[in-house]
């Protein structure tokens, strides 16, 4: 569920006065935006505990022990344009895998009154359709139910069924969601705090299976479930969302049995969120910058140092992977202009970032 459960916000006044944020269209994802996320598949039962906690006024805290497990980075194309996009799609979000480069999108339908996501007719999904995913505007106790039908058909030897007079087999499939606005508060991650709203999303799918028989051409339960019945799953997600955050900040998801499985948080965005791009020293954080920007063969890095020290520089992608060689400099005291060759990287946006022994300092740069 992570690329649909997507949501934006301005500020209002309500509840006795007290600030809290609300959700509109406006604040909803430009083309062009990218956030990079990281995810944490090792949470405790106290963990979850703590993120399942609604109400007002919440403060939710998972800054400086949220693992991060695996990077990612999620992009924003206009759906007019992006090729295979649906018809109606007038948003998409998409990941690149970085071994294969295949792009990997979701695409949605957005509105001043809600958010869709497209789900494109075909085996796997019947009809397809568009089910909401959030409502605009959204604010504290906001609710709306939303459900989708479809079914595909299959040969019934395909799944091991030999019925006499039974051809094949129906597999219909309801898609609900259940969403309330039940919290807001603050949330304190290592890219800040911030004023934020919790969605909770029930999520539910229900499956079914029918046969058709060959003489009468309808379609009926399973005699006896044939060793084939359908099944009801039900999940949850919890999803925190700021003030033009353009991306949740924060998603948690919780499973059929109530264990919370997982989380994804934001590290760094196009709209100004960095907590920095991995593991970074402690030290102090220095201010740098780098010319030219754009470049092509090589940047020039320029940092003024405290004090002489070793420094390790590292280059960089959106999704955190090294895409250079490290190095190791020496820091003079005062004025240090620190070359990197770039000539080996594709266009596009990159990172880099210098430690020493008890000092970092990172920005960001384009490659043309």
């Amino acid at each position: 569920m992570k690329k649909i459960l997507l949501a934006f916000m301005a500020f209002s006044i309500t509840l006795s006065g007290i600030a809290q944020i609300t959700v509109n269209r406006s604040d909803y994802a430009a083309v062009g935006d990218w956030y990079l996320l990281a995810s944490d598949t090792s949470l405790s039962v106290s963990t979850g505990n703590a993120l399942r906690i609604s109400g007002a006024n919440i403060t939710w805290d998972i800054s400086g022990w949220a693992n991060r497990h695996t990077k990612d980075t999620t992009f924003y194309a206009n759906g007019f344009t992006f090729p295979g996009a649906p018809a109606g799609c007038n948003l998409v979000s998409y990941t690149v895998d970085p071994v294969s480069m295949e792009t990997l999108p979701t695409y949605f339908i957005a509105s001043n009154s809600n958010l869709k996501i497209i789900f494109e007719a075909g085996m796997a999904t019947g009809n397809g359709g568009a089910l909401k995913v959030f409502q605009f505007p959204s604010t504290m106790g906001t609710k709306y139910k939303d459900s989708i039908e479809n079914y595909f058909t299959t040969l019934a030897a395909d799944l091991g069924i030999n019925i006499p007079l039974i051809d094949s087999v129906k597999i219909i499939y309801k898609v609900r969601m259940n969403s309330e606005i039940d919290a807001y508060g603050k949330l304190k991650m290592d890219a800040g705090t911030f004023d934020v709203l919790r969605q909770k999303l029930v999520n539910e799918v229900l499956v079914s299976f029918k046969v058709r028989n060959i003489i009468t051409g309808t379609y009926t339960d399973l005699p006896g479930g044939a060793g084939l019945g359908g099944f009801n799953e039900k999940t949850n997600t919890y999803t925190w969302v700021s003030a033009n955050g353009g991306h949740p900040l924060l998603m948690a998801n919780e499973d059929t049995s109530g264990v919370m499985t997982d989380m994804e948080f934001i590290l760094a965005s196009s709209r100004g969120l960095s907590s920095g791009l991995g593991q970074l020293n402690p030290g102090k954080q220095l201010s740098s910058k780098v010319f030219p920007v754009p470049a092509s063969e090589q940047v020039t890095i320029e940092l003024n140092a405290p004090a002489k020290s070793l420094a390790q520089v590292k280059v960089l992608d959106i999704l955190g992977n090294e895409v250079s060689m490290s190095k190791e400099v020496q820091i003079q005291t005062g004025l240090n202009q620190i070359p990197v060759s770039i000539s080996h990287l594709k266009p596009g946006i990159y990172f880099y970032s210098i430690e020493g022994v008890d000092f970092q300092s990172s920005n960001k740069f384009t490659v043309k």
